[in-house]
This record gives structure tokens, C-alpha cells and sequence, in this order.
């Protein structure tokens, strides 16, 4: 499997590094230069109905920050070494452009119908590929993806640690279930604003622990940072120049880093374009659309921070060296750092919170790509009927399988979508002009109300 992945993804990881240079260059490094701007955007006032700019921006980390995502750190570090999370974060700052371009084609041929506005990557395809059938191949790819990567996966790991309780895996599952479906009936809207509530506390709760960790081993935090640097660029294949041996090992490095970043701020799968294609604002107009794709490139930022503290954690505690998997090795490096007898249900807590969030965003995108393509709401509903039956196989499925076959259909997202965005923004630079002049005038402005009058 290992093999056949390799060779399944390597194309992939090329194409989305050459698309996240691309649209880097094109928009003059806007995810660098143009951050502490966007951050601004969050606290301004733009006359939005309802659901707000920072209500998706919460919706989104919610489901970037699931357990997957605590999980896939310490898978990362297994399979790929502490310098993977290095490469995992140069891959994440390159190519996250690519969630900005994503977002501003998505709300720019956003629909609305019944009084909704629906976007995101299926409402580009069609363009893109001149064919309805891109569109449907999209719907199908993102129920897949929904379906490993944005259910199975998450279940998976909050469900493992269950074992180191006493309590059945699959208990997990059919109250992840339970939960799930009770909340699915309820309205979107009440739970896209509760959900973008209880993000920062969950992850302001799961950074202080961490914290409090890495304090309690603070001698061992510079040993640990030499460790990624290390593993950064690895020599142990090293003899008389670059073996065959060695570029293997730093291609296995940078594949596993760039799967990890991917997964972690889902770069270049859509689902920023389709929350912030929801938002309804007083004026629909250019000066919206670049705000809103200015304000995606924040989330993979901070998902990079917790990703990073997460690896420091399992650094510095050892527990990387341990024969523990997925989240396993988390829990056991909270319980090697704490003599608290209650800290399994704590952090088991904390990763509900992270697994329910993550789940439940996919959820809604999947949701809104089958509401795109049909208003019929029978098709929606059955749709939460089969997600929720799904929800307790995560619990008893083996966990590196589950993450193989994420990846890989992560990878067929990923391609699909990144080919339409190169081909969309080939033909029609539109996103790139219209930023260019946005950018232009925002250079001499210190907030968003600056810029207001000359737009």
C-alpha cells in the first residue's frame, strides 16, 4: 500500500507545490504580507446579514482543528520524523494562496437559489472543464472525502483511546452518532454560530495543557527543536553526494509533511469557499470577495501553531519513541506529563469537541455540494441519514487503513480542484488584477475602514 500511495500521490504533491508557488508569485506573497491585514478584517463591521465573516472563519478551523488533526501529528512523526513538521509548515505558508484563490472564485460564480447563496468548487467546475459532468465528479470525490477524511478518520481517533479507559471503541462511535444526528435536524445556522463559539475555548483549553506541559519539561524543548531541524534535512543516507538512498528518505520527508499540512488546514479542498459562499452582505461586490478570501489564509496559520505545539508536546515527553499510535501517543504524553487522575476525560473532552466540529463542517459542505447540484431536500436529508450510519465504522476500523484511504482520496479533491483553479485563473486573471488594484490601494492603510471610501 505504502508503494502504491507513493506513486498515487506524488503527482499530486507536485501539482498542488507548483500551484501554491504560482498563485504565490502571481499575488505577490499576499498569505505573508498581507496577514496581520486580514487579521483586521476580522473585528470590522461590513453590514453582513446572519452568519458573519468570523463565524466562518470559526466554522472553518473547526474543521481544520479536528482529533485527526492532533492524531496526524503523531502519525506524521512516525512515519516521516520530526523535521516532517517542518516541512509541513513551509508547505502550508506556500501553498495557501491557493485557499485564497479557492474562496474568491467560489463566492465570484456562487448561485443563489431559494433565497440561499451556494458555492464553492462545484460552482467552477462546469467552467473549468467546460463539462457538468466535472461538477459531478466533484460531488461524488467530495462525499468520499466527507466521508474518510471528514468522518471515519475523526471517529477513529477519539475513539482509541477509549480502550486506555476501559470503555468499548465503538461506544464512541454511537454517541458520536447519537449527538451527531440530534443536532444535524436542528437549524444549520444555530449550530454554525455555536460552533464558531466553541472553537476558540477549545482550542485556548487544549493550548494551556499544553503549555503547562511544555513547562514542566522545559530542558528538554532545545533538544527537541535541534531534533526537527535535524530531520529537516536528513544526512544518514549521506556518501560522497546524494544517494539514492537519501532522496527517497527526503522525498518521504516532504510527501508526509505536505499530506499533514494538507490535512490539517484542508489547502486547496474547498471547504473555505463553500462557508464563506453562505454570507449574506449588504453590498455584494468586489471589495466583499477579497475581504472574504483575505480572511482564509488566517486559519492555516493558526492551525500550523497547534499542530507545531502538539509536536513539541510529544517531543519533549518521548512519547514519539513509544510504540503508541495515533491519538495514544497524545493521550500518553499527557499522562506522563500529569499526575491527575482525571486528565484521560479532560483531554478526551477537548477531542469530542475537535472530532464533533470536524465532522460536522465537512458535513455541511458535503451538505451544500448536493444542495448546489438539487433543491430537492429529500436528497439532503437522505444524505444525513447515511453519514450518520456511518459515523460508528470509524470506531472499529484499523486506523492505518483509514488514513491511507484518506489520503488518497484527499489527493483526488486536491487534483481536481487545483486543476480547475490553474486552468480558471489561465484563462481569466481577473483574481489576480482585481487583488492587484485592491492591494494597491490598501498598502498606505492601517484598517478596513481606511479603504472604505475608495471602494
Amino acid at each position: 500500500m505504502d508503494i502504491v500511495k507513493f506513486v498515487l500521490l506524488l503527482p499530486t504533491i507536485l501539482l498542488i507545490l507548483i500551484a501554491g508557488v504560482y498563485l504565490s508569485v502571481k499575488l505577490k506573497w499576499l498569505q505573508i504580507f498581507r496577514l496581520p491585514y486580514a487579521l483586521s478584517l476580522i473585528g470590522a463591521k461590513r453590514g453582513e446579514n446572519k452568519f458573519s465573516s468570523i463565524a466562518a472563519l470559526f466554522t472553518i478551523l473547526g474543521g481544520n482543528l479536528g482529533v485527526g488533526n492532533i492524531s496526524g501529528t503523531a502519525v506524521a512523526l512516525k512515519t516521516g520524523g520530526p523535521g516532517s513538521i517542518l516541512w509541513m509548515a513551509i508547505i502550508v505558508v506556500i501553498t495557501s494562496a491557493i485557499k485564497y484563490v479557492t474562496c474568491y472564485l467560489s463566492i465570484k460564480n456562487r448561485k443563489k437559489k431559494n433565497g440561499r447563496f451556494i458555492g464553492g468548487p462545484m460552482a467552477y467546475m462546469a467552467d473549468a472543464f467546460n463539462s457538468r459532468k466535472a461538477t459531478i465528479a466533484f460531488l461524488v470525490i467530495m462525499m468520499i472525502v466527507s466521508i474518510t477524511v471528514g468522518n471515519l478518520v475523526q471517529v477513529n481517533s477519539l475513539s482509541i483511546p477509549l480502550d486506555m479507559i476501559d470503555v468499548p471503541v465503538v461506544t464512541g462511535g454511537i454517541i458520536m452518532a447519537i449527538i451527531f444526528f440530534v443536532v444535524a435536524a436542528l437549524s444549520l445556522k444555530k449550530i454554525k454560530i455555536f460552533i464558531s463559539a466553541m472553537i476558540p475555548i477549545m482550542t485556548v483549553s487544549y493550548l494551556t495543557l499544553c503549555g503547562i506541559i511544555l513547562f514542566k519539561f522545559s530542558e528538554n524543548i532545545l533538544p527537541s527543536l535541534k531534533l526537527i531541524t535535524s530531520g529537516f534535512f536528513t544526512a544518514d543516507s549521506f556518501n560522497f553526494g546524494l544517494s539514492l538512498g537519501l532522496i527517497v528518505e527526503m522525498l518521504t520527508i516532504i510527501q508526509v509533511g505536505t499530506l499533514r499540512g494538507i490535512f490539517a488546514t484542508d489547502i486547496g479542498l474547498g471547504l473555505e469557499g463553500i462557508v464563506h459562499s453562505s454570507i449574506v452582505p449588504k453590498k455584494n461586490d468586489n471589495k466583499f470577495i477579497i475581504e472574504q478570501s483575505l480572511i482564509t489564509i488566517i486559519s492555516p496559520f493558526i492551525v500550523v501553531f497547534v499542530v507545531f505545539i502538539t509536536t513539541m508536546v510529544l517531543l519533549v515527553t518521548d512519547s514519539w519513541v513509544t510504540d503508541l499510535e495515533s491519538t495514544n501517543m497524545c493521550i500518553f504524553a499527557f499522562r506522563k506529563a500529569m499526575n491527575w487522575p482525571y486528565i484521560d476525560y479532560l483531554i478526551m473532552a477537548i477531542m469530542f469537541c475537535f472530532a464533533f466540529t470536524t465532522i460536522f463542517t465537512w458535513f455541511f459542505c458535503s451538505k451544500q455540494t448536493i444542495r448546489y447540484m438539487s433543491m430537492n431536500d429529500k436528497y439532503t436529508k437522505i444524505w444525513i441519514v447515511i453519514f450518520t450510519a456511518i459515523i460508528p465504522l470509524g470506531a472499529i476500523s484499523k486506523v492505518q487503513l483509514l488514513w491511507d484511504v484518506a489520503d488518497i482520496s484527499i489527493a483526488a479533491l486536491l487534483f481536481i480542484n487545483i486543476l480547475a483553479i490553474l486552468k480558471l485563473t489561465y484563462q481569466d486573471p481577473e483574481v489576480f488584477t482585481m487583488s492587484g488594484r485592491y492591494l494597491k490601494l490598501d498598502i498606505s492603510a492601517k484598517s478596513p475602514s481606511d479603504t472604505k471610501s475608495q471602494w
